[in-house]
C-alpha cells in the first residue's frame, strides 16, 4: 500500500476580495484550495504564498511591493494556515481548521514520541503508531467517533522517508522565495527567505 504514499507541505490559497489589487502578481485560486510547495513552484505560486503571509497575519497591504516586505521583515513572528497533508491513492487528509505550517516539525517529534501532532478540527485528523505501522487517520483526533473515518496506513519507514522528502521540498521552496524576492527588486531577498526559513523552522538558508 504505502508505494505512492506522500507527504506534501501545504498553504491555504488565500481568500482575497475581487477587487483586490496585489502589487506583485499571484496565482488566482479557489478559497480554501491548497498550495504545494516544493523547488517547482512559480513567482505567481510564491506571490500567492506571500499573499497568504500578509493577510492572515494582519500586515497592512499599503504601499508598494517593498514596503510591504519590510514589514514581513519586521513582524515578530509568522504563521500559515496549512501544514502536511497525507496523500494515498485518490485518499487525501489535509491539515483542517487553525492548523499552520509553522507546526510541522511536530511531525517528526511524532516518530520520538508517538503524541499527534496538531492537524486541526473539523474534521480532526490524528496520528497513531502501532510498532512499525503508521496509521493517519482522517478524523477523531478530539475523541469523535471514528466511524466515518478512514485511514492511510503505511510503515514506519516509509513514513520517515516521506518527512525527509517534505523537508527537502520546504529547502527547495526557500530558494524559490528568495528568488521571487529577486525578481521583484528586493534588496534584501536573502533577508527575505531567511525570516521565512527562521518562523517555519526548514532547516536551510
Amino acid at each position: 500500500m504505502s508505494s505512492s504514499f506522500q507527504l506534501q507541505a501545504v498553504v491555504e490559497a488565500p481568500n482575497l476580495p475581487d477587487e483586490f489589487v496585489c502589487p506583485w502578481e499571484f496565482q488566482p485560486l479557489e478559497p480554501l484550495s491548497w498550495i504545494k510547495l516544493s523547488g517547482g513552484m512559480t513567482d505567481q505560486d510564491i506571490g500567492s504564498i506571500v499573499a497568504q503571509l500578509v493577510q492572515y497575519n494582519q500586515l497592512d497591504f499599503s504601499g508598494d511591493c517593498h514596503s510591504i516586505l519590510d514589514r514581513i521583515l519586521n513582524a515578530e513572528s509568522l504563521i500559515l494556515p496549512g501544514g502536511l497533508q497525507a496523500v494515498f491513492a485518490d485518499q487525501v487528509i489535509a491539515p483542517s481548521c487553525c492548523c499552520g505550517l509553522e507546526t510541522w516539525r511536530e511531525w517528526q517529534v511524532f516518530l520520538t514520541t508517538g503524541d499527534s501532532p496538531w492537524l486541526g478540527h473539523d474534521p480532526s485528523p490524528w496520528i497513531e503508531t502501532d510498532n512499525e505501522q503508521i496509521r493517519i487517520w482522517s478524523d477523531g483526533g478530539l475523541g469523535e467517533s471514528t466511524q466515518n473515518a478512514f485511514r492511510i496506513e503505511v510503515a514506519r519507514s516509509t513514513f520517515r522517508q516521506a518527512l525527509q522528502t517534505v523537508e527537502q521540498d520546504l529547502q527547495n521552496f526557500l530558494y524559490c522565495v528568495d528568488s521571487w524576492a529577486q525578481t521583484i527588486g528586493f534588496k534584501s531577498s536573502k533577508n527575505f527567505s531567511q525570516k521565512i526559513n527562521q518562523c517555519f523552522e526548514i532547516g536551510d538558508s
